[in-house]
């Protein structure tokens, strides 16, 4: 009939449509691949140019971080030797220091022995008042233990005797100390003097004859020279701590020396250490 016709008709029409839409959106992306296709190739052929240029570059790095590689290699030897040599030098710098601690030690502790001996001095110098001064430089004619203790005193000093005649011997003289020790009482300075003495250098001829006359002598000593007077034996107990505080003195002198070198070579080991 013409109204079924129609209708194929129009199915028809339909059914092209579609199909040519179909096609189309193939067609469409069948050239869209053929476009990427091409734009791949173009962009491996430009790939490919950039590699070969790169290749001699390539091979240059190469061979450079080889050479690099076989440098290193040939240092690790001397880097090994080296590194030895720098952990037995840390070893001897390690050592030394040891022996620098070990020698200050020593100097500490005899200095420890020597602090009380100066304290024990001063303090002998603080018991004597300026009365009993006066009372001793007023003394006609002094106790034995005070021409004792002064006679000592004035050999710290170095101060000479007065020379007077022999009364035993006409025309001999003989030595007065005494004189000297009333003119040294006369100052007024005498204790400033001995608490300023300086006792790090003690002439060895002064410190031989307190050594000689004075230390072994029974008489010399605070109790005998108290029982004269207290002044005198505060100056007696000066006297023996000044030649105390020497003997321990003489005794670190060399090792203060030996420290201080000690120290200087401790130093430069140190430094010399911290460069390699």
């Amino acid at each position: 009939t013409p109204t079924s016709y129609l209708e194929l008709i129009n199915t028809y029409k339909t059914l092209l449509k579609v199909k040519r839409d179909e096609v189309n959106l193939l067609q469409k992306r069948y050239r869209g691949g053929l476009d990427a296709l091409a734009l791949a190739e173009s962009s491996v052929g430009t790939m490919k140019t950039e590699l070969i240029e790169l290749q001699p570059g390539l091979v240059q790095a190469q061979k450079e971080t080889q050479e690099l590689t076989d440098q290193v290699e040939a240092k690790m030897p001397d880097v090994e030797a080296q590194k030895a040599i720098a952990q037995k030098d840390e070893a001897a710098t390690a050592a030394q220091a040891a022996e620098v601690k070990k020698v200050k030690d020593e100097c500490e502790s005899d200095l420890a022995e020597a602090i009380p001996i100066l304290n024990d001095a001063l303090k002998a110098l603080d018991t004597i008042k300026k009365q009993d001064i006066d009372l001793v430089k007023a003394m006609g004619k002094p106790p034995a233990g005070v021409q004792l203790a002064m006679r000592a005193v004035l050999v710290m000093l170095e101060m000479k005797p007065d020379k007077k005649p022999d009364p035993d011997k006409p025309g001999a003289k003989i030595d007065d100390w005494w004189g000297p020790a009333v003119r040294l009482l006369g100052t007024g300075t005498l204790l400033p003097t001995l608490k300023s003495y300086d006792k790090d250098n003690i002439p060895a001829k002064v410190i031989g004859i307190i050594r000689k006359e004075f230390v072994p002598d029974e008489n010399f000593t605070p109790g005998q020279i108290a029982k004269a007077s207290s002044a005198a034996e505060g100056l007696c107990k000066w006297v023996l701590a000044m030649e105390g505080y020497d003997r321990v003195a003489k005794v670190v002198a060399p090792k203060k020396a030996a420290l201080a070198q000690a120290e200087g070579e401790l130093a430069e080991a140190m430094e010399v250490l911290e460069k390699k």
